[in-house]
């Protein structure tokens, strides 16, 4: 019985110790971000639309600051071992709330590239179409 207790513990401590794909995934993407640059449907979004927007990612929670009036929350579900890496966004809020838009991310030179598709089917690469959604984001360094 003692040898059972003893390997339960070693099984607990060794699980409790590793990071899944997931969790590894949203500890990379933790951060405050600054939207450099905004593309949906192939459209440049205006400067002054990504001067103002701001993303954090804490945990498995998302928060979408779009000006004083404007903050949207949800859940965010990554993979960062499939290739390309994948996320869902689950809105809790405004008219999204209620589905999942799944896309995919990159990281590269610091920053975050990701591509969504609104009606639901997840891009394979990064080409942009006339259903994308493509933003790049810039961590914010802590003053």
């Amino acid at each position: 019985m003692k040898r059972f207790a003893v390997a339960f513990v070693l099984v607990v401590f060794s699980f409790s110790g590793s990071l899944t794909a997931d969790e590894k995934g949203l500890k990379e993407l933790e951060g405050t971000y600054k939207l450099l640059h905004a593309e949906k449907g192939g459209k440049v979004a205006p400067k002054v639309l990504t001067d103002v927007a701001v993303v954090t990612i804490k945990g498995d929670e998302f928060v979408i600051i779009h000006g004083p009036d404007d903050k949207k929350v949800g859940k965010i579900k990554v993979n960062s071992e499939s290739k390309p890496a994948t996320f869902d966004l689950m809105p809790s809020d405004g008219e999204g709330k209620g589905k999942t838009y799944p896309g995919i991310y990159k990281i590269e030179k610091g920053e975050v590239t990701v591509m969504f598709n609104e009606k639901g089917e997840r891009p394979k690469e990064f080409k942009p179409d006339e259903d994308s959604t493509i933003l790049v984001l810039k961590k914010v360094e802590k003053k």
